[in-house]
């Protein structure tokens, strides 16, 4: 995704070929370039009209009869048109648009992204560079897009949400702000109920295989009908890498407030900080306060991680719920 904005920033036009989840990409780039703020953006759909002129005059409320007199006006320069296609139509208007602009060169050039679900010929010349867009999103970029989407505060939940929406949706960002708008119990597991983001209409989608962080990926929606047990590793990997470090961190507090009732193992000499969750369990079990019931939620998620399983989010809220007690020295 930078080296598209990198091209933008230098005046190029852009022409992404077989961009799956087009709307997502747009999206991202549209974010980015937003948040960036050196260039104004305007996000042009040709999928309900095909007249380049009628749109661009709507969307910037002008009323030029041509393209070469709108492209060189005040109002279209120092402009980014992110521009989404049905199909490889109107590709001649957006040649005229781009070369009329050049003919006034300079930093305040408009500059076009055209983007097509399927093949998009005809963009072509000096003033722009055709890119395939397969593995243009990366998990970085996913993770990016759902921090921007996201509007709730930061948290565990969150993070775990976010993490498993960008693994699960991979390239097709649109999937992935589906999942980001989920509910918390579906959102966490949602190879568990596929009928909440499955959508009839995401066939042609879901058959095509693009890159995902250096690795060829299969769409989830195809892996939802074909592949389920790779579906739910996806999952499992997005809530690894957050829930994981979490567990890892209550180990140690559960050592340090415990450690009059801890003692080494063979395996663990001689460091009692060594101890994992199933030697402090029984050893807190017997002794006089008992074991505290976080530390059993802890150890059954471990568990499940460890042994490549994900966890659904009534055991994770248990899990916070039991440790803000125990946090508490109420138990």
């Amino acid at each position: 995704m930078k080296d598209i904005v990198d091209r933008v920033y230098k005046g190029r036009c852009v022409a992404l070929r077989d961009a799956q989840g087009a709307d997502g990409v747009l999206g991202a780039l549209g974010a980015q370039i937003s948040r960036d703020g050196f260039m104004r953006l305007q996000v042009i759909d040709l999928r309900a009209s095909s007249d380049l002129l009628v749109v661009l005059n709507e969307t910037l409320a002008t009323d030029f009869r041509s393209l070469a007199a709108l492209a060189v006006n005040e109002n279209a320069r120092d402009t980014v048109f992110l521009v989404r296609l049905p199909d490889g139509a109107c590709t001649a208007d957006l040649q005229t648009f781009v070369r009329a602009g050049r003919l006034r060169p300079g930093s305040e050039t408009a500059v076009v992204v055209a983007v097509c679900e399927g093949t998009l010929e005809g963009l072509g010349g000096e003033h722009w560079d055709a890119v395939d867009a397969a593995g243009l999103v990366g998990p970085l970029d996913g993770m990016a897009f759902a921090a921007a989407h996201l509007s709730e505060a930061d948290g565990l939940p969150i993070r775990i949400k976010a993490a498993v929406a960008v693994e699960v949706g991979a390239w097709d960002l649109c999937l992935t702000e589906i999942l980001l708008d989920l509910p918390m119990k579906h959102a966490l597991r949602p190879d568990l109920c596929t009928e909440q983001w499955l959508e009839a209409d995401d066939q042609p989608a879901a058959q095509h295989l693009d890159g995902w962080g250096g690795e060829a990926a299969r769409h989830a929606g195809w892996l939802a009908r074909n592949d389920k047990g790779s579906l739910t590793k996806r999952v499992w990997r997005g809530q690894l890498g957050v829930l994981f470090p979490w567990i890892e961190e209550r180990r140690r507090e559960v050592i340090s407030r415990h450690r009059p009732h801890l003692r080494v193992t063979e395996q663990t000499m001689p460091e009692v900080e060594m101890l994992d969750w199933g030697p402090i369990a029984i050893q807190l079990g017997n002794s006089a306060k008992g074991c505290p019931k976080a530390v059993h939620s802890a150890r059954g998620i471990r568990n499940e991680l460890a042994h490549g399983r994900p966890v659904t989010w009534p055991t994770i809220s248990q899990c916070l719920d039991e440790f803000r007690t125990w946090s508490a020295g109420r138990v």
